[in-house]
């Protein structure tokens, strides 16, 4: 079954937290934060010409993952 995965990771080359969207095991799109914003970062489809997701769902993820990359680097600081 395919699914999404978000994990919050610390980056060598990254000064803070970020959040890395995984599907299916492949990198989708990384949400870091730069200069007092969200940067997102995203990533070409390994085995396809672009990714495909419902705008909806899309939006679910982007937002979960932000909800967790801001909670966890309050929990840091």
């Amino acid at each position: 079954m395919k699914k999404f995965e978000i994990i919050i990771a610390s980056l060598p080359h990254r000064e803070r937290l970020v959040a890395e969207i995984y599907y299916d095991n492949m990198n989708w799109v990384q949400i870091s934060q730069e200069e007092g914003e969200l940067v997102l970062h995203f990533y070409p489809h390994p085995l396809q010409k672009c990714w495909e997701f419902s705008y909806d769902k899309a939006l679910e993820i982007l937002e979960d993952a932000k909800k967790k990359l801001i909670g966890d680097s309050l929990d840091s600081l």
